[in-house]
């Protein structure tokens, strides 16, 4: 399967989910890569220090550029048991093949203004193209106005967007250079329900 993790605006949380979403997938006994496609090399440096750290991530991290995705787009998209977790720059060709290569194409956001306004620039984008996609809230805090408010705005748009949502959680910064602990902060959710998504054909 190819997961592609895909927002116009930086900052809300693409590598963080990228690497959560890989490690469920791993857990789960499925065969994971991460391609690492954004020029700022989050995911790249990320697992650098990991293994610097003596704590290396269950997975590989690849550099990868257009060619690397529209071959892993031909080798892995359908399949259930091997994952290619693409993590995006907010624009470019290697952001559109990643776009067409995709089995599913996650689109965090965090309730910002700013920010939920390029996540629905992002799915219209998709929309358009007919891609599958799903808009996951990142940094969220319960039972607060602007959270409501962002929900609402799904709905009132027809957006298509995961049930679970990511807690606003000061540890789940600090797993930068690390691999995850037991806790994924709700990314088996949202793993569960990708999986079930691209399992069932949608």
């Amino acid at each position: 399967m190819i997961v592609s993790i895909i927002n116009l605006k930086g900052g809300v949380g693409k590598t963080t989910t990228a690497m959560a979403l890989a490690t469920a997938a791993q857990r789960d006994g499925k065969r994971v890569e991460v391609y690492d496609t954004d020029p700022q090399s989050s995911a790249s440096l990320w697992a650098m220090v990991a293994e610097e750290n003596g704590d290396p991530l269950p997975f590989d991290v690849v550099s990868a550029n257009i060619a690397t995705v529209r071959a892993a787009g031909k080798r892995y998209k359908g399949n259930k048991n091997e994952w290619v977790v693409i993590d995006c720059p907010p624009n470019g060709h290697v952001m559109d093949e990643a776009m067409r290569a995709a089995d599913l194409v996650i689109v965090p956001t965090t309730t910002g203004p700013a920010d939920m306004v390029k996540a629905f620039e992002t799915a219209e984008t998709l929309s358009a193209r007919d891609i599958y996609y799903a808009i996951l809230m990142t940094r969220t805090v319960a039972r607060t106005l602007t959270l409501k408010q962002s929900m609402s705005e799904l709905e009132e748009k027809n957006a298509s967007y995961f049930d679970a949502q990511i807690p606003n959680r000061e540890a789940l910064k600090n797993f930068f250079g690390n691999s995850f602990g037991e806790d994924l902060f709700g990314y088996e959710a949202v793993y569960e329900e990708a999986k079930e998504g691209l399992e069932n054909g949608y």
